[in-house]
């Protein structure tokens, strides 16, 4: 059995409804700033000129009007490929899939199809019933990609292909014959039977080989026995049986184990799988191979046919089919979400991490209103209402009650309903663009039922929006120009528990040209941000680079968004500059030890941002 691990290479628009003249935050919102600190740890820096976006997507792969089935992920660079095979929502059983599916996303939340990449119609007759399960890798010594993947006779009867590809998106298939086919006399497996077990090939490299495990059966004692086939190649195209990766000993033993993964974490070696007809996937751990045992098996969650992935040192991701009701009892729909797996250090006690999906972008979160969003799919419609207007797989309504599939939460078209209330903050962010955009609806209370752009040190609102008294999204627009480098954030505040008091919102974009936008900064020029020693005890240089001459203002506040000292406005001339914060507040007290952040910004609105720790 495996020793050490697997390759990681598997690895219309209207104008506002109102803006606001500067008013105060609800009291309600104001109870958690505290918790401002959580969403810039999660939040990394982005460059100066980046813009933010707010648009509610989760963690999933949703291929609109499909269910999606077993699936291989790969991340050669930057980008996410997923291959998977899928049939139609109206489709009964996941059998009649005849093709692999390519789709690339840059963070596991926005997805693009690309299209099919093998059809069962132009393969050999071994393969014309079905295709499933790809398992994609890199082959590193010939300059592609590969692709193991089952095809399945006229009577599903399984067998294992090969295809590669020179860029991941065209594939060719290597053989006209399956490459592996159990030997009958060993497993229980014929080609003249009717579905003969021989399926979800997980495919790897170790020790200089190539290794794959399938899911099939041996007749064991008499006893038709699940078991976890293993073999080892060359060159992809002639495999040696080596005896089974694991055999169920458990108290079913004719299940069959699907869906096999195997990773070695730490001192640890993992076997995920999912037991024929059984609800979950099925983890066995040990410091050893031999000692897996169904005796001391734990159940991960309720997922399906696992993946497991470690494209970045220390955080693996855990990816599976998600299965969920469909609205209006149209029976079970199938998506991929992804989550990470958390393990002791030593690589033990392996746990799925499922932190709140609004966390990394909305740390401010009070009342009722954040239990079952962002909403998954266009409740309202699923009610019999008008759509709601949604763009991707999600929106935030604040009073929809359906996270998503394993989420735990509602289903379908459920909602909390009008009376319930609460608010949403997001993390502090500088604005740099001319414009945002966004989609809102719900009922038309402005001072009760709104989401606006607050700025993050006084708490005064900005910009407002309120519905229009329908469920269906229209799109708003605000123009920055005149608060372009202010630390400002976006709140959704929901206090009407009358009828009708909900909101909608979706897709908050910042833009950075377009209508209502003035020219970009002339001459400014502001780069180079660094700060030095950080962290600092107790003093910390803050330098930067302007090309022009010009007036600029350094600040720097702690994570709630309160400015803690600042320096200018002061004109400057062109070239380097350079000045001390003393670790001292605006009242000469020493400030805290903590993270603080720090802005520098000229008289034309452009800004540069960085983070610093104080150390006392």
């Amino acid at each position: 059995m495996p020793r050490s691990s697997p390759d990681p290479g598997r690895r219309s628009r209207m104008p506002s409804e109102r803006a606001c003249s500067p008013t105060r935050l609800a009291p309600g919102m104001l109870a958690f700033a505290a918790l401002l600190a959580l969403g810039w740890m999660l939040a990394a820096a982005p460059p100066a000129r980046a813009l933010v976006r707010f648009d509610f997507e989760q963690k999933y792969f949703r291929h609109p009007g499909r269910q999606v089935w077993d699936f291989s992920i790969v991340r050669p660079d930057s980008l996410y490929h997923i291959f998977y095979h899928s049939i139609l929502e109206t489709t009964s059983h996941a059998s009649y899939a005849d093709t692999i599916w390519h789709a690339v996303s840059p963070d596991l939340s926005h997805w693009e199809v690309r299209g099919p990449v093998l059809v069962t119609a132009s393969g050999s007759s071994w393969e014309r019933g079905a295709m499933w399960a790809p398992s994609v890798t890199r082959d590193e010594a010939n300059n592609r990609w590969v692709m193991l993947y089952t095809g399945c006779d006229a009577n599903m009867n399984q067998r294992i292909g090969l295809a590669s590809s020179p860029d991941l998106d065209t594939w060719t298939r290597e053989s006209d014959e399956p490459v592996i086919v159990p030997d009958s006399t060993q497993y229980v497996w014929s080609a003249s039977a009717t579905w003969s077990n021989f399926r979800d090939p997980f495919l790897y490299r170790q020790d200089g080989l190539w290794n794959v495990l399938v899911t099939a059966r041996q007749n064991i004692g008499g006893q038709n026995t699940g078991v976890i086939y293993h073999a080892t190649s060359v060159d992809l195209l002639n495999w040696t049986d080596v005896g089974p990766a694991y055999v169920n000993d458990g108290p079913s033993p004719a299940l069959v184990l699907e869906s096999p993964q195997y990773r070695e974490i730490g001192d640890w070696h993992h076997l995920l799988f999912g037991e024929f007809d059984a609800v979950g996937v099925t983890i066995l751990s040990a410091t050893d191979p031999v000692d897996w045992t169904m005796a001391t098996k734990r159940l991960l969650d309720a997922g399906y046919a696992p993946q497991l992935d470690t494209f970045d040192p220390g955080i693996h991701i855990y990816s599976r089919l998600a299965p969920y009701n469909r609205p209006l009892g149209a029976g079970l729909g199938y998506v991929v979400r992804l989550d990470t797996l958390r393990t002791a250090v030593d690589g033990a006690v392996p746990a799925v991490w499922m932190p709140h999906p609004l966390a990394a972008d909305w740390p401010l979160r009070s009342g009722s209103v954040a239990l079952g969003n962002p909403t998954f799919g266009d409740n309202p419609r699923y009610r019999g209402e008008a759509t709601s207007g949604l763009v991707g797989n999600s929106f935030f309504g604040s009073r929809e009650y359906y996270p998503g599939p394993l989420s735990g939460r509602g289903s379908p078209g459920t909602m909390l309903g009008d009376a319930v209330t609460g608010s949403l903050g997001s993390h502090p962010f500088v604005v740099t663009g001319h414009r945002m955009e966004l989609l809102v609806g719900g009922g038309y209370f402005p001072n009760t039922c709104y989401v606006a752009l607050v700025d993050a040190e006084t708490d005064s609102i900005l910009r407002s929006e309120t519905g229009h008294g329908a469920v269906t999204m229209t799109p708003r627009e605000w123009d920055l120009t005149d608060v372009r480098g202010r630390l400002c954030r976006i709140v959704i505040v929901d206090q009407e528990s009358s009828v009708g008091g909900y909101i909608n919102v979706d897709e908050i974009v910042e833009l950075d040209a377009g209508v209502a936008a003035a020219p970009p900064p002339a001459g400014s020029g502001l780069t180079m941000l660094a700060i030095s020693p950080n962290p600092a005890n107790p003093a910390a240089r803050i330098s930067f680079h302007l090309d022009a001459p010009g007036t600029v203002t350094v600040a720097v506040h702690d994570l709630r968004g309160r400015r803690v000292w600042s320096d200018g406005p002061r004109e400057r001339p062109a070239g380097a500059a350079a000045l001390i914060w003393p670790g001292l507040d605006g009242n000469g007290r020493p400030a805290p030890s903590g993270t603080y952040l720090v802005r520098v910004i000229d008289g034309r609105g452009a800004a540069l941002r960085g983070r610093l720790t104080l150390l006392k």
